[in-house]
């Protein structure tokens, strides 16, 4: 496999940023029509990346930020900023389904290595039916300007793009939505429960003599 071109930005141990060449990556999952149109509008409309995509470093293939390749592919632009994690050395990344994942351990979620050899394959996966959650966060926001990623003609990405009809569109919207309500709730019953525990924590502390050799 021929080795990836790589201008690195930032590296700590855990993970590198660089940017690379926009066709050495490679996508797991195709892509939504409508989704991609709305990150288009935002990239074209801030004239900045706002976040890195995350990728494998051996392979190149995409684990998150699929739709934003996309835009800048659509657009003709010829670099891309990426986080490159090596998932040959056990990087941790938990892959889920739905936003919730990122908090329980998902049912029937397909590997790591299944993800990539989708990628290495081209066989690719449904929109959106992976979710990867790393051990750092993936909101390392960065502005990059689009204008210094090498403008070339605008292309064609219809081959990695799901066909969808208006109904779907609109129920992909809902779903989205609905992800982001569950999660949501899951976080405001844990903060209760934890609230609820620094409580009781508190109320049995308070009549303990200090002073004793506990402390």
């Amino acid at each position: 496999m021929k080795a990836m071109t790589v201008t690195i930005l930032k590296q700590n141990t855990e993970m590198k940023t660089a940017v690379l060449p926009i066709d050495q990556l490679k996508p797991h999952e195709k892509g939504s029509p409508l989704y991609l149109e709305l990150i288009k509008q935002e990239i074209l409309t801030d004239g900045i990346l706002r976040y890195p995509i995350i990728a494998d470093e051996k392979t190149g293939v995409i684990l998150d930020g699929m739709h934003r390749w996309l835009a800048l592919k659509s657009l003709g632009l010829q670099f891309i900023p990426v986080i490159l994690v090596d998932t040959s050395q056990g990087a941790k990344i938990r892959i889920g389904k739905r936003r919730i994942h990122r908090y329980m351990d998902p049912v029937d979620s397909p590997t790591v290595e299944e993800v990539i050899e989708a990628g290495l394959s081209g066989r690719l996966m449904e929109p959106r039916s992976t979710r990867h959650f790393f051990s750092f966060s993936k909101f390392q926001r960065i502005d990059y300007p689009i204008r210094l990623l090498g403008k070339g003609m605008p292309r064609d990405v219809s081959k990695y793009l799901a066909k969808a009809s208006k109904e779907e569109n609109q129920a992909a919207i809902r779903e989205w939505l609905g992800e982001m309500s569950e999660e949501l709730e899951f976080l405001t019953k844990r903060k209760e429960e934890v609230e609820n525990e620094r409580r009781e924590f508190l109320n049995r502390i308070k009549n303990v003599d200090t002073t004793s050799s506990l402390f």
